[in-house]
C-alpha cells in the first residue's frame, strides 16, 4: 500500500495531455450527438475538470519551490490567534507551518540530489498572465481575465514574490508543505520542560523572541529576559506590550544606569554559605586558590549576619581587600556585651596604650575570648583571619580581588549592592523573588559587546540568584508561574542554570535558552558531559538557520530516522550481431527502494532562510514553521 502512494512530484504533467483529450471528446460528443450524448459529456467535462484540479495542484507545487511569501502580522492580530489557540488547542503559537513528514524529507532529496535547472517550473504561460493581471486594476478586468486570475489563484498565491539573488536561504523548503499550512505551537503542558532555540546570526531569534514573549506578557506570567548583546527591538516590543496590558516592565542596563533599575543579587538564598558560593564561582581560579577564595566569602559573610549586616558584593569587596578588623571587633563586641551586659569593656579603661605591653582593643577582645573558652565558629573563623599572615592573605586573594572589583565599584556596585537607606537614590530596588512575586516583566540587558568579562559575571551572578529563589518556592510556596528567557546561553551558562533546568520546572518555571552553536556551551562549560547535562534537560526544540555543523548534526539526530523511498529508472538497449540492423532490443525498469535518512537532514536546517525552523515539541509534534514579522508601533524603555 506504502508503495503506490509514492508519488514523483518532479514528472512531467501528464494529466495536462488527459485533461485535454476529454475535453475533445467533449467536443466531439456535441458535434456528433450520439445516444444519450449530454450525460456522456458532462462525464467527460467532470474527468477532465479532475485532471485540470491535478495539473493545478501539481503547477502550485512546482510554483511554491521557487516563490517566496511576504510573512506580516499585526500585534493585535498575533494575540487574537494566541488567545484562540491557548483556548481550543492550548499551544503557544510558533506562526504558521505544517506537519514534516516522511513524505517531505522524500521530496527534498529529490530537490537536493537535482541541479537547479534541472527542477521543473510551472510553464511559462502561467507566469505570464501572472504578470499581466497584475498591471491590471481589479475594477478593470473582464470576465475572462477574472476567470484566468481565478484560475491561477491556486497555482500562483497573493503575497508572493519571485526569489531573488539576494534572498537567504531556500524558500523551497518550506515549500515542499505550504499547501497544508496550519497554525502550530508549543503544547503549554510541555512548556515546563524547557525549550532549547538554535540559530544563527540574523536567522530570526530575535523576532522568535518577540513573538513568543508578546503571548506571555499576554498570559500574565512573570517573564525574566537575559540578553547579553541587548537587542533593542526586543526590548521595545517588551515595553510595548506592558503598556498594552498594564503589566510592570523592569529595565536592568549596566550601560545606562540612570534609566535602570537596581537588582540584589545576594538577596535571596536559603543557606549562608550560598552568597559566597555565587560570587566564588566567578573566581577565574581552581585547587586550592579557588578553596581559599570561597572560604573567605564564607567567613566575611558570616560575620557581616553576626553584626547584623545583610551581605552584598560592596561590603564583601571592602573587608576582603580593607581587612576584616573592624568587623571582627564588632561581633566580639556583640558577643561580650549578650554575655556580660554593657559594662563588659570596663577593663578596657586600664589597658595600657604606649610602651611593650600597649595592646589594640581588638587583641584585647581576641584575649578575652580565647580566655573564657567561648566556642562560636563565625567569631572564630573571623579571628583566624584577623592573626592569618597578611602576605599569604594578599597572595591568596588576588584571583578574589578582580570579580569584587568588577562587580562592587562605581556605577555597577551601585546597581548590583543598592542601598535602602540612601534616600537620594530614588531607582527601585528589587530581587528575583520579588520580581516573580509581582508577576513582573524585567529585561536584563548584559552589554557584553562592550565588557563582555562583567556581563558574563553580571549574568552568572544573576542566574545563581534565581537558582536559589526557585529552591525556596519549591521547598515553600506553590509553584509559580514564571518564564526564563535567555540569550546566547553560552556567555552566562553555569552550574545554577543547570539547576534551573533540572529542578525548576518543579517550582513552575519554564525556560527558553538561545545559542548558535553547541560548540560555544561546551567551551563555557569546560566540558561535553556538562554540555550534555544542560541539553538532555531541554525537551522542546526549535532550530533556525544553523552554520555550525556540529549543532545541525545534534539537531537532526533529534529528529530521528525515517525510511525514505526513492524511484529507480533504468533504462537498456542493444541487438544481436546475427540479426538485421533494423531489428533491436530495448527494456525500461522502475524499482522503489527505501534507506534510512534522517527526518531533518543536516543540509537543510543550514539553508533556512530568515524566520524559518524546525520544531520538536513534547516529544512527538514535528513540523516546518514561519514566524511572521510583527507590525507594531514599539516604544522604547
Amino acid at each position: 500500500m506504502s508503495a503506490q502512494k509514492f508519488e514523483d512530484r518532479f514528472r512531467s504533467a501528464h494529466e495536462l495531455w488527459s485533461s485535454g483529450a476529454w475535453l475533445f471528446s467533449a467536443v466531439v460528443l456535441l458535434l456528433y450527438r450520439p445516444p444519450y450524448w449530454p450525460l456522456m459529456i458532462l462525464a467527460a467535462l467532470a474527468l477532465c475538470g479532475m485532471r485540470i484540479r491535478d495539473v493545478k495542484r501539481l503547477y502550485a507545487f512546482r510554483a511554491s519551490l521557487s516563490l517566496s511569501r511576504l510573512r506580516t502580522i499585526k500585534l493585535n492580530d498575533l494575540l487574537m490567534r494566541s488567545r484562540r489557540l491557548r483556548k481550543e488547542r492550548e499551544i503557544l503559537s510558533l506562526g504558521r507551518g505544517f506537519d514534516w513528514s516522511q513524505r517531505h524529507v522524500e521530496t527534498a532529496r529529490q530537490v537536493l540530489n537535482r541541479n537547479a535547472d534541472e527542477l521543473p517550473d510551472v510553464p511559462e504561460v502561467i507566469k505570464r498572465q501572472a504578470a499581466r493581471l497584475e498591471r491590471i486594476p481589479k475594477h478593470q478586468r473582464t470576465a475572462i481575465d477574472k476567470a484566468v486570475a481565478a484560475l491561477l489563484k491556486g497555482i500562483l498565491p497573493e503575497n508572493t514574490r519571485p526569489i531573488l539573488d539576494s534572498d537567504i536561504g531556500e524558500p523551497w523548503i518550506h515549500g515542499l508543505g505550504v499547501a497544508e499550512e496550519k497554525d502550530v505551537g508549543i503544547p503549554l503542558s510541555a512548556l515546563p520542560g524547557h525549550t532549547l532555540i538554535t540559530g544563527t546570526t540574523r536567522a530570526g531569534k530575535t523576532r522568535l523572541f518577540e513573538a513568543v514573549t508578546a503571548q506571555i506578557i499576554d498570559m500574565g506570567s512573570a517573564l525574566i529576559v537575559i540578553d547579553p548583546k541587548k537587542d533593542i527591538d526586543w526590548v521595545s516590543m517588551l515595553n510595548t506590550m506592558c503598556q498594552k496590558t498594564g503589566r510592570k516592565f523592569l529595565y536592568f542596563d549596566p550601560a545606562q544606569p540612570h534609566k535602570s533599575i537596581r537588582l540584589q543579587p545576594l538577596q535571596n538564598w536559603n543557606n549562608i554559605s550560598e552568597p559566597a558560593t555565587r560570587i566564588g564561582q566567578l573566581v577565574d581560579a581552581d585547587g586550592s586558590f579557588a578553596a581559599f577564595a570561597w572560604k573567605t566569602l564564607y567567613r566575611v559573610h558570616r560575620a557581616l549576619i553576626a553584626a547584623g549586616e545583610r551581605p552584598t558584593i560592596r561590603n564583601t569587596k571592602r573587608y576582603v581587600q580593607m581587612g576584616v578588623e573592624g568587623l571582627a571587633e564588632k561581633i566580639l563586641q556583640n558577643h561580650f556585651a549578650k554575655k556580660h551586659g554593657p559594662d563588659w569593656d570596663r577593663d578596657l579603661r586600664s589597658l595600657p596604650t604606649t610602651g611593650k605591653q600597649a595592646m589594640s582593643r581588638l587583641d584585647w577582645c581576641i584575649l578575652k575570648y580565647i580566655d573564657e573558652g567561648d566556642t562560636d565558629d563565625t567569631i572564630d573563623g573571623i579571628i583566624s583571619m584577623v592573626r592569618h599572615s597578611k602576605e599569604h592573605y594578599s597572595k591568596m586573594v588576588q584571583v578574589l580581588e578582580p570579580i569584587l572589583e568588577m562587580l562592587g565599584s562605581d556605577e555597577i556596585g551601585d546597581l548590583l549592592s543598592p542601598d535602602p537607606m540612601d534616600t537620594s537614590d530614588t531607582r527601585p530596588i528589587y530581587d528575583m523573588r520579588k520580581v516573580i512575586d509581582e508577576k513582573a516583566v524585567l529585561y536584563i540587558g548584559l552589554d557584553s559587546l562592550s565588557n563582555k568579562i562583567i556581563a558574563s559575571a553580571i549574568g552568572s551572578i544573576l542566574l545563581a540568584d534565581l537558582s536559589s529563589t526557585l529552591g525556596a518556592i519549591y521547598n515553600f510556596s506553590a509553584p509559580a508561574d514564571a518564564f526564563l528567557f535567555v540569550d546566547e546561553t553560552a556567555e552566562v551558562a553555569n552550574d545554577q542554570l543547570l539547576q534551573i533546568l533540572n529542578k525548576g520546572g518543579g517550582a513552575g518555571m519554564k525556560c527558553f535558552l538561545a545559542m548558535q552553536a553547541i560548540a560555544d556551551l561546551t567551551v563555557r562549560l569546560g566540558s561535553k558531559d556538562k554540555c550534555e547535562q544542560v541539553l538532555a534537560n531541554l525537551n522542546n526544540l526549535i532550530s533556525l538557520r544553523v552554520r555550525s555543523t556540529e549543532t545541525a548534526k545534534y539537531v537532526s539526530e533529534m529528529f530521528g530516522e525515517v525510511q525514505a523511498r526513492s524511484l529507480s529508472v533504468s533504462y537498456s538497449s542493444g541487438s544481436e550481431s546475427s540479426a538485421a540492423f533494423t531489428e533491436f532490443r530495448s527494456n525500461t525498469s522502475r524499482s522503489l527502494e527505501s534507506s534510512a535518512t534522517s527526518l531533518v537532514p543536516p543540509e537543510l536546517l543550514t539553508r533556512l532562510p530568515p524566520l524559518h525552523y524546525f520544531a520538536f515539541a513534547a516529544g512527538r509534534g514535528m513540523f516546518k514553521g514561519v514566524i511572521e514579522f510583527i507590525e507594531a508601533k514599539r516604544i522604547a524603555p
